[in-house]
């Protein structure tokens, strides 16, 4: 009776290992439910979005591995087994990167005396020139044969002034790189699988998984060629362990 139990028991892990279950859940961060976190398989290469209430569906196996992606989080890496099969709703908590501080340099900028500075006195001198001027010519679309002492040359200077003040400096920027077009602009699509020696259908997932990495944002100002070499080499050995 003993042997029985015992072969009908290992009968029922085996049925159930082997079958594809439901995974449900819920991903958390600070008790609060992360929508768009990249749920996927890595056994089976299935993935799915958490919705606006962090849930997530996904179907796996036993012993299979769940790994969730979120930008600024850290990779979580989670186990399936038979008590998360059973679960109605598995909470899984991602926390997140510490955001690295730039150095901030701090220069003492001397004070500006408006006192001191004939540049400035001078442009309201010639402000006040300019307001007396405009009340003393009773009509300055007619010449009277009177000068009142007017410096024209000076007038000039004031009026190309107000001119150039109206010009606007237009600055046009370049749009900023995003990572994944820095790896298609620098290599070919067979290096992912004859240098890093990837399958094709771990292609995505691992630029997805190298995307996350803040030291991408620091290529993508940098395009600097070996140094995103040296990068992906480096996370396919980590993606390789995963």
């Amino acid at each position: 009776m003993k042997l029985k139990i015992a072969f009908l028991f290992l009968f029922f892990q085996i049925g159930f290992s082997q079958s594809e279950k439901t995974i449900k859940g819920t991903v958390l961060s600070d008790n609060f439910p992360m929508a768009k976190v990249d749920v996927v398989n890595f056994n089976s290469k299935k993935s799915t979005l958490t919705d606006t209430e962090g849930k997530f569906v996904l179907t796996g196996k036993l012993g299979e591995i769940l790994i969730f992606i979120a930008k600024g989080y850290d990779l979580k890496r989670v186990v399936i087994d038979a008590d998360m099969m059973l679960k109605q709703d598995n909470l899984v908590v991602l926390v997140k990167k510490p955001e690295e501080l730039q150095e901030v340099l701090i220069v003492k900028t001397p004070s500006i005396h408006l006192s001191k500075d004939k540049k400035f006195e001078q442009d309201k001198l010639d402000d006040i020139a300019m307001d007396k001027l405009q009340k003393t010519l009773k009509n300055p679309g007619v010449y009277d044969g009177q000068t009142a002492g007017i410096d024209f040359f000076k007038i000039a200077n004031m009026i190309g002034k107000l001119f150039s003040k109206e010009k606007e400096i237009v600055k046009v920027e370049s749009p900023p790189i995003v990572f994944k077009d820095l790896i298609k602009n620098n290599f070919k699509p067979d290096f992912y699988t004859k240098t890093l020696h990837l399958k094709e259908d771990e292609v995505a997932l691992f630029l997805e998984f190298c995307d996350v990495d803040p030291k991408a944002r620091l290529l993508e100002k940098s395009n600097n060629q070996l140094m995103l070499l040296d990068f992906l080499h480096q996370k396919r050995d980590e993606f390789k362990k995963i």
